[in-house]
């Protein structure tokens, strides 16, 4: 014979966990006895207001452009095509990203035929980026995270002599007064 199908009424209550012991009249108003919850670490990071931050950035500006002492701005927006690089080199230099090689599809790495649709959305997309850069006369840098991983002296030497102007000289003088002496 067939069950009567019973209609649900109320809000479903998930069962208790056996762990949870319950107890009668604890002065907090709480009628289960759970430890505490471990107090959660906040790592001081920069995020951006939508998408977060890679740990490839962070070390990079961290293990290069800090090292060599240039100025830079972190996620620079350019608000006219909805998008943000990685880096802006101070005062008014060229952009900087960094190129991870699965999620940007190195050609190194990857054969065409073998990227995914997620590479392919990021591929046009650093194209329109990279269009930009050149309709708006800033020259762009790009790093890919293979080169950060094997030969980062190279790298480092790389950026020195892309970057030898805005590097800044503690003992000598600082970029921005480079830019002001021109005005």
């Amino acid at each position: 014979m067939a069950q009567p199908i019973r209609k649900k009424t109320g809000t479903f209550q998930k069962p208790r966990s056996k762990a949870v012991k319950k107890t009668s009249g604890s002065s907090s108003g709480r009628k289960d006895r759970r430890l505490p919850a471990k107090p959660k670490v906040k790592k001081e990071r920069h995020f951006h207001p939508k998408f977060g931050t890679s740990k490839l950035e962070e070390r990079f500006a961290r293990d290069f452009l800090d090292k060599l002492g240039i100025p830079y701005v972190y996620q620079y927006e350019a608000k006219s095509i909805g998008r943000f690089f990685d880096f802006r080199v101070k005062p008014y230099g060229p952009i900087i990203e960094i190129q991870g090689s699965y999620w940007h599809g190195d050609r190194r790495v990857f054969e065409e035929k073998d990227l995914n649709a997620v590479q392919k959305k990021n591929i046009r997309v650093d194209e329109k980026k990279r269009k930009w850069c050149e309709m708006n006369g800033i020259p762009i840098i790009y790093i890919w995270e293979k080169d950060i991983n094997s030969d980062p002296e190279g790298v480092l030497n790389y950026l020195r002599k892309r970057l030898k102007k805005y590097i800044v000289d503690k003992t000598i003088r600082h970029a921005y007064e480079n830019e002001d002496s021109r005005d």
